[in-house]
């Protein structure tokens, strides 16, 4: 049986930790003066949250960080609110308050700039995610009550709700995260205040719900890591010691570390995982001389205290990119102003390998980079393609860290070679070259290995102007390119 809360508190309050002297230095961001709070991080380093502009109790407004040393920039808002994530795109995501109401109203805003209010029911929403595709997860309001949502494309897709029994028969589902492959995770539960247990839940890219099997009791979905892991929190071994745990999709239950002295009482509670498995949370400590909450990391599963603020009493982790840095914020829990900063774990760099490509105009040539961290491959991780400076896509990496991606050459390129951008979502990147040949007829435009009625067509829309059917190189499309296209005919 769980321990009660009561119960939990005292003996926590009889052994609480003490300040470790190799804690992972706190490095304060800036704010306007009152506060505030970070709470997710891009490939560019671009860190998103909200800053308090008023009062202790606020309005807080969204803002960004294009850097960790530069001032917070207000994002276009009417009514406050606080941004959640953002992807490698630079898209970002969050909730404004709304005028008048309870609930919150669901916000994007494209590249950062242009302010989009996502759909919802008519009664607000929040969005809580975004991955690299751009998929956006969240919950909506309807009759009082939270459903977990997707919007894709902008499109609001309400997801399924799980079998889950409550004594009013009203469920609430809540969507917390999404990786770069589409799965999401959260919670199903009974409403706030009804006292009935959680589960963890799992959404497919399909729609498809499931519950997430492990010992722990009273489970929430907090974070989902790019190998399919969902991270959760519950009371493991015989139901005393309360734990993060992975759920891995085969059903592995991988409970991390608690320290012993924490084990026989109140244990950790996690609160956000980046997409590569760096989980992190909190511990109660003693701070100060008196009782305390510290934050925690997890890096490769290792139980890391987080230092405290100089004159702080309790800090909460609220998100953690995969370059390992830790954002939150911390408390006096006198004044009510919260201290936004960050803890940067020491980790691997992060890498990209790839190849040269080479094809002639019209043909399909695959590009692929392999993504690494340190010496481990990175698998389910985004990667983007750039050629010649425009996005053409983004893929995925396969079990041995492998991107691949199928690009066709422009039948108009013109010059030799083409340059390539990988960029990974850990921020690393590779630079290389598609090496372009002449590969056909010189009036086959398109190259599929036949001069026919397209390659006709191609030439009369560019008559009189320059283009891939300039055959003689003349700078203009005439009857002297027709005629050499006709006399290679078929």
């Amino acid at each position: 049986m769980r321990p009660t809360l009561s119960l939990l508190a005292a003996a926590c309050t009889a052994a609480l930790v003490s300040a470790a002297t190799a804690d992972v230095p706190f490095q304060p961001l800036a704010d306007f003066g009152q506060g505030g709070s970070p709470y997710d991080v891009n490939a560019a380093g671009r860190i998103v949250g909200a800053v308090n502009v008023g009062s202790p109790s606020g309005p807080y407004v969204p803002v960004v960080w294009e850097t960790t040393t530069s001032a917070p920039v207000v994002l276009p808002n009417q009514f406050g609110g606080y941004a959640t994530a953002i992807n490698s795109n630079g898209d970002i995501v969050g909730t404004e308050f709304q005028q008048s109401g309870i609930y919150g109203t669901p916000i994007l805003w494209v590249n950062g700039s242009e302010r989009v209010v996502l759909p919802d029911l008519g009664e607000g929403g929040y969005a809580t995610d975004i991955n690299e595709a751009g998929v956006v997860i969240g919950q909506v309001i309807s009759s009082g009550n939270y459903l977990a949502a997707r919007w894709v494309n902008r499109q609001l897709e309400v997801l399924a709700v799980p079998a889950f029994e409550t004594p009013d028969g009203i469920v609430w589902t809540l969507a917390n995260s999404i990786n770069s492959s589409g799965v999401i995770t959260g919670t199903v539960r009974g409403m706030a205040g009804s006292g009935t247990p959680s589960a963890a839940v799992r959404w497919e890219p399909n729609g498809d719900v499931s519950i997430v099997p492990s010992d722990g009791l009273e489970t929430k979905g907090v974070s989902i890591d790019n190998l399919g892991g969902v991270l959760i929190n519950g009371y493991f071994g015989s139901g005393s010691v309360r734990a993060p745990a992975l759920v891995q999709p085969d059903g592995a239950v991988n409970v991390l570390s608690v320290p012993p002295d924490l084990s026989g009482c109140c244990g950790a509670i996690s609160t956000t995982m980046s997409r590569n498995g760096i989980v992190a949370g909190y511990f109660y400590a003693t701070v100060g001389g008196t009782f305390g909450i510290k934050a925690v990391a997890w890096p490769n599963g290792v139980f890391t205290p987080l230092e405290m603020p100089a004159g702080q009493r309790w800090a909460f982790p609220s998100g953690v990119g995969s370059n390992g840095i830790v954002f939150g914020s911390a408390t006096d829990g006198v004044t009510g102003r919260s201290v936004p900063g960050f803890w940067a774990l020491d980790l691997p760099p992060a890498t990209l390998m790839a190849g040269n490509a080479s094809g002639a105009r019209g043909q399909s040539v695959q590009l692929s980079a392999t993504s690494m961290r340190g010496t481990s491959r990175n698998v389910g991780h985004s990667v983007t393609v750039r050629v010649n400076g425009t996005a053409v896509g983004q893929a995925i990496t396969d079990a041995n860290g492998v991107a691949r991606l199928n690009y066709t050459i422009p039948v108009n390129t013109s010059g030799s070679s083409l340059s390539v951008r990988f960029t990974d979502e850990n921020g690393a990147v590779i630079d290389r070259t598609i090496v372009v040949g002449s590969g056909c007829r010189p009036g086959d435009l398109n190259c599929d290995g036949v001069v026919n009625g397209a390659d006709l067509g191609t030439l009369l829309s560019q008559w009189g102007s320059a283009g891939s059917a300039d055959l003689n190189g003349d700078g203009v499309v005439n009857g002297v390119d027709l005629g050499r296209l006709l006399g290679d005919w078929g």
